[in-house]
């Protein structure tokens, strides 16, 4: 069987290396640089820009408890450079992990001709095979005004490559998780931050004590965060502009760097996926196995809309080749976590605490705040909390970890609620001393008013 992915991202390329496993003919085509927009121009570059600047937030931190005498001066330069050291790594071992696995990679533009060729744009070859499955991921969304679209206005794609200085001020548009992982990098190089947000809340989609106590904490390391801000105008030349109304209020608001972070969409135009009887609006239209209404032809990742999030490509990835050669198999939904790389980071699974008041379900909720725990104090860490939601029945529903290694523990939840665990099911789960992910224990405990750590709940 030949099968032929379209998009070398961690969907495309774990899709590849997923059927080479079965022994099929693969073939990858990617027309920019393997690793997509995740190992390019988001997950990782981002990921690289934050461990770098927790590095300088922990030299200051140290100044201040007395370890170090001063703070050094950084070098954003230097902060590029690794990133670029840490993308290039990856990519070439993306690219031996194809070669292992005997994947031929085609650097090229693909599109459709029917529903079983594809053009090479730049060799002009035709390509045939027995399933397509696209993984053409997705850009940054722009705002509808004249000013949002200049080349001049950034976004999210363009923030690493152009060093920002220690003074200048950057200005955020959205302040969802986007947003709020650049405004974290940003105001710890020193630079002056303001989030522009439309919603009530920043991260409007995730717990509300988390996106409330974050919001607390940016603040108080003097990021300036407008909520209920709808944007009117952008003035896209120096001196940058924002022009936003704040509860029918003007604000203008005057910045060295104005970048969107407004949400992303699909890619498939130049794909031509109608020349293939594949349906589309917004997005590629699938099922529960990442099908196409063509059988044969499959679409992962951002290009179909159900999640943004990179594991999530990855997941539908392996089971839309998993489907390929067991058809029959019994499908199941993914459970998808989310992380927001912010500090200290927020992630969550599962039932959120809000949608559950507003769909009136019956529920439980465990809270254990990690400022009690000793490794976190240990670490010098401020505010976090761990939450636990199940059913009445005592059965994990859903969390919500907001602490620095949030990111770590939060399988551990998808893991229980997969496994149907209830409280119960978990109590001879033995945690090591010091760890942070102890204070798990007393979230759970905490449903059953049983906490160790925490003072007796008001009977």
């Amino acid at each position: 069987m030949k099968i032929v992915v379209i998009g070398g991202g961690i969907g495309g390329y774990t899709a590849a290396i997923k059927a080479a496993q079965y022994k099929a003919e693969v073939v990858l085509i990617e027309k920019g640089k393997l690793g997509g927009t995740c190992l390019n121009r988001g997950c990782i570059p981002t990921k690289a820009f934050l461990h770098d600047a927790h590095i300088i937030d922990s030299v200051r931190t140290s100044k201040a408890l007395g370890i170090f005498d001063s703070v050094p001066n950084h070098n954003v330069q230097a902060i590029i450079d690794r990133k670029d050291a840490v993308v290039s790594r990856l990519r070439d071992g993306i690219a031996s992990l194809c070669k292992a696995n005997k994947i031929e990679l085609i650097e090229d533009e693909a599109s459709f001709i029917d529903q079983n060729t594809l053009l090479l744009k730049n060799r002009g070859d035709k390509i045939s095979a027995d399933v397509f499955i696209i993984a053409t991921g997705s850009m940054p969304h722009r705002l509808p005004m004249e000013g949002a679209q200049s080349e001049e206005v950034w976004t999210s794609d363009d923030c690493f490559d152009t060093p920002l200085l220690a003074g200048q001020h950057v200005c955020l548009i959205g302040g969802g998780v986007i947003g709020v992982e650049l405004a974290t990098f940003y105001k710890s190089i020193g630079c002056n931050v303001t989030i522009v947000e439309a919603q009530k809340r920043i991260l409007p989609s995730i717990d509300k004590d988390a996106s409330n106590q974050l919001a607390t904490m940016l603040k108080k390391q003097s990021v300036t965060i407008l909520t209920n801000a709808f944007v009117k105008e952008i003035i896209a030349k120096s001196p940058f502009q924002v022009i936003c109304t704040v509860n029918d209020i003007e604000h203008k608001i005057t910045a060295d760097r104005i970048i969107q972070s407004v949400g992303r969409k699909a890619v498939f135009d130049e794909l031509k996926p109608a020349n293939a009887g594949v349906k589309t609006t917004k997005v590629i239209s699938v099922n529960e196995a990442y099908q196409t209404n063509i059988p044969h032809i499959y679409a992962i990742g951002d290009v179909n809309g159900q999640s943004w999030l990179a594991h999530a490509a990855a997941a539908q990835g392996k089971v839309a080749v998993d489907h390929v050669f067991n058809p029959g198999r019994t499908l199941h939904p993914l459970l998808i976590p989310s992380v927001v790389y912010s500090d200290p980071q927020i992630a969550s699974i599962g039932l959120d605490e809000t949608i559950a008041k507003e769909q009136n379900m019956e529920f439980k909720v465990g809270k254990f705040l990690v400022s009690a725990n000793g490794k976190h104090v240990v670490e010098g860490k401020e505010r976090g909390f761990i939450k636990v939601i199940t059913d009445k029945e005592n059965k994990i529903l859903g969390s919500t970890i907001f602490s620095h290694l949030a990111s770590e523990m939060i399988p551990y939840l998808t893991q229980a609620i997969l496994t149907n665990q209830t409280i119960e099911s978990l109590e001879g789960v033995v945690f090591p001393h010091p760890t942070i992910i102890e204070s798990l224990e007393d979230a759970m405990a905490d449903v059953l008013g049983l906490a160790i750590h925490s003072f007796p709940k008001v009977r």
